[in-house]
């Protein structure tokens, strides 16, 4: 295998809950050196959310776990003025800053990107927040619900009939964070080209909003105003779910043509309804779609699931089955890929977690168990900034390492 992409790079990471972890352990398992700076007393909230196991700690958390792959851990008590100055120290050696807190707490911490860049020109700093630096509204607090809201998702999404419905409450930070990792690789890939660093501002929102550009466009050209469809699309039917026999069993189907509507109408043994004038052609399954899907359900509910989805994969449909957790977890492809890793842990031994959703033909990944808070301070501060271990005693002692 090939040397990882991002060795020799350093990130000082000030990010916590979801989005800049995300990020932060892809870079890592790229290569980079991931420093996570953080204080017990003030943790980061996934440390506290589950223990997986029925033990909640700091070090315990299964969500932490997954979360924040491929890094190490140093306490600093950023109050103290001394802790923010071995950040600074860190900083200088490194070519990324990572963080998401509220707006204006790095500068509190004398840590904000004009206090950083006298000390660092090129450095490359990204400040995740809800809605932005700026702006009348830029200091708000949130999470992934308000963002997905405040974005505008929540109007088209759920039923016509219905109120309007998030998509779970953190898809928009994982989101957010694959796209940091895109920002923060071309902010990097233009410092190469450049010698000069820059400040990256992202909200939250606009990401999530930039992902619904059927609805943007829509307005913008047309004026028009979309609305929750359920899981139907305004260019093809059958476009759902559908029951499968027995309790709970569900299979997803997307029929994009006339012609795939009569190989999925054959298939469930019901070729009259390709010739029925008003399911034959796609204008027609549109204006009567209600009575189309009663009709498929009523037809796809007397099938077991797998055998349904396997009959009609082999005539080239769109279908597949709707998977729980376990479900997907006992799937033998998804649980032979190269996604889930099996990594060790100090404290709570051999867990697996998810990694990177792709498989590199000339990349060898790293991946290593999330940290314990502080692990690394005294590796950190030893082999990076050159302190003694009478110097790390001291600092403990004055509560700068905690």
């Amino acid at each position: 295998m090939g040397k990882r992409p991002l060795e020799g790079i350093r990130v000082a990471d000030f990010g916590w809950i979801y989005s800049v972890p995300h990020a932060t352990a892809w870079l890592g398992a790229l290569g980079a050196d991931v420093i996570r700076i953080e204080t017990s007393t003030a943790p980061d909230l996934v440390r506290f959310l589950t223990g997986t196991d029925g033990s909640t700690g700091a070090n315990r958390s299964g969500i932490f776990h997954a979360i924040n792959t491929s890094r190490r851990s140093l306490a600093l008590n950023l109050a103290m003025p001394e802790a923010q100055e071995i950040a600074r120290k860190i900083i200088r050696r490194s070519d990324f800053v990572t963080e998401n807190f509220t707006v204006g707490n790095m500068a509190k911490y004398n840590l904000a990107y004009d206090d950083l860049v006298k000390i660092k020109p090129d450095i490359i700093m990204l400040s995740g927040t809800p809605l932005g630096q700026d702006g009348p509204l830029a200091g708000s607090v949130g999470f992934g619900p308000t963002s997905q809201a405040f974005a505008g998702l929540c109007h088209i999404t759920g039923y016509p009939d219905s109120f309007p419905c998030g998509i779970g409450g953190t898809w928009p930070d994982f989101a957010v964070g694959t796209g940091m990792v895109f920002f923060l690789l071309a902010a990097l890939y233009c410092r190469d080209r450049t010698g000069e660093g820059q400040y990256l501002d992202l909200s939250m929102a606009e990401m999530v909003t930039s992902m619904m550009p059927e609805a943007m466009m829509d307005f913008l050209m047309n004026g028009r105003d979309q609305a929750a469809i359920g899981n139907r699309d305004e260019s093809m039917a059958p476009h759902g779910v559908f029951p499968a026999a027995g309790d709970d069993q569900w299979i997803a189907i997307a029929i994009a043509g006339d012609d795939e509507f009569a190989q999925l109408c054959e298939a469930l043994g019901a070729r009259s309804m390709a010739s029925d004038p008003k399911f034959g052609r796609l204008f027609g399954r549109l204006a009567n779609v209600e009575e189309l899907e009663r009709e498929i359900a009523a037809r796809t509910r007397v099938h077991p699931r797998d055998e349904l989805v396997a009959k009609l994969r082999t005539r080239g449909l769109a279908v597949g089955p709707v998977y729980s957790t376990p479900e997907l977890m006992e799937d033998p492809v998804f649980s032979r890929s190269s996604m889930l890793v099996k990594l060790k842990h100090s404290e709570v031994g051999e867990r697996v977690v998810p990694g990177l959703p792709v498989e590199f033909g000339a990349i060898d990944l790293e991946y290593r168990g999330a940290p314990m808070i502080g692990e690394h301070t005294d590796e950190v501060l030893t082999e990076l900034l050159g302190f003694s271990a009478e110097e790390i005693t001291r600092l403990k002692e004055a509560k700068v390492l905690i």
